[in-house]
């Protein structure tokens, strides 16, 4: 039978589909992307789909092509530059999480789990879809495909480490806030902190502002980045100067916010990263995926411990307590929106707390779960990606 590329389209898709129903059925707890992998893994091993099918739907050859720069650009019109200076304790904590990540991957996982094994997880673990396909990009063009397919069971079992920790860790902090009397006084006054107005640009009119317009400044800043990152800033990996491009044309109102959303192309770009993330298992034999499984689960763990670390040593400089610094650190292995579904959920099983003590604890954990995963995820993360994967093979 000949493979169209809308039957090749037609079966990732459903493939993922099938791993958001079944996430829905475990409340989320399990993710969508662990049940994708084992449908792709089920495919491919059964011989019903062509090794080709991620290359022939086209999506893969469109996120190479333009997704990923449109996809970071993205990103950085998402980073509130005020928000990011008003949590600065957030940030530094995150950050050092991250160093705490690379520390250990560089030694402990090297020494434990070889050096191929242990570069390729800790981008990931560091962060979410672009460290994947940042890695997983060295890992294709090392001629090393099955460490793609690594790189993807990483991505999706890390939120099924992160979150319990989280979790444990936030109803520690509430605790030892509440028995602080953190909860029982005036709420605290938020800073109304606002870097000097930017806007070069007029806001368009939604007359004026179509798909086609958004696209197209999309592009625009893209080109900017990639020019920058070739010619001028050549140190730069282009991945980073896409992000911090993207950032700059926020400030300045160029783009708007969620500029690639509300244009119609963010849910379409996610099903090209789905793409590859499917294309990772087309070469892993079942030996393969059972020689994945301690490297897996121990990066995983390492990683964990390597934030833990670095974080509670940052947040005693800054003030922060070991519980909170810890939070805030392993948002890295879940990021938005899973930062504000577990606020919600851990403030609201504090059964000890009255209604306004539990609208204070979501004041107090809310900012600094939100910033942690803006700051691991989206920034970090990209950085971190870019100058560990030139290192991996």
């Amino acid at each position: 039978m000949t493979w169209t590329p809308m039957m090749c389209f037609a079966v990732i898709a459903f493939a993922f589909v099938i791993g958001e129903f079944l996430s829905r059925k475990t409340n989320g707890f399990v993710s969508s992307m662990v049940f994708g992998c084992f449908v792709a893994m089920g495919l491919f091993w059964s011989g019903a789909i062509p090794a080709t099918i991620a290359v022939d739907s086209t999506l893969l050859p469109t996120l190479n092509a333009t997704g990923v720069a449109m996809l970071l650009v993205n990103m950085g019109t998402s980073i509130e530059i005020e928000d990011l200076l008003a949590e600065w304790k957030t940030v530094v904590v995150c950050c050092a999480g991250l160093v705490g990540i690379g520390i250990l991957a560089f030694t402990v996982g090297n020494m434990i789990f070889g050096r191929e094994y242990s570069l390729t997880a800790a981008p990931v673990v560091s962060g979410g879809v672009i460290a994947f396909q940042i890695v997983s990009e060295a890992a294709n063009v090392a001629g090393k495909p099955q460490f793609a397919g690594f790189a993807a069971l990483v991505l999706a079992f890390q939120s099924m480490i992160g979150m319990p920790v989280a979790s444990f860790c936030l109803k520690k902090e509430l605790m030892m806030a509440k028995a602080k009397g953190m909860f029982s006084g005036a709420a605290e006054k938020k800073s109304a902190f606002k870097l000097p107005e930017t806007n070069l640009f007029k806001t368009p009119s939604p007359e004026a502002d179509t798909s086609t317009v958004k696209f197209f400044k999309l592009a625009v800043v893209a080109v900017c980045g990639y020019l920058l990152s070739t010619y001028v800033l050549t140190f730069l990996n282009v991945n980073i100067m896409y992000l911090l491009v993207g950032i700059v044309a926020k400030k300045i109102n160029f783009l708007q916010k969620n500029a690639l959303k509300d244009a119609g192309g963010y849910g379409y770009i996610m099903l090209c990263m789905y793409a590859l993330t499917f294309n990772g298992f087309a070469t892993v034999s079942p030996a393969d995926a059972l020689s994945f499984i301690f490297p897996l689960f121990g990066t995983l763990i390492l990683g964990v411990i390597g934030i833990a670390i670095m974080a509670l040593i940052a947040g005693k400089i800054v003030g922060y307590n070991p519980y909170v610094s810890i939070a805030c650190g392993v948002t890295a292995l879940f990021g938005y929106p899973g930062t504000e579904i577990l606020s919600n959920e851990v403030v609201a099983s504090m059964t000890e707390f009255t209604a306004e003590e539990k609208e204070k604890a979501l004041a107090y954990v809310m900012p600094k779960m939100i910033v942690g995963g803006f700051t691991t995820v989206t920034i970090a993360s990209v950085v971190f990606a870019g100058i560990i994967a030139p290192m991996i093979f």
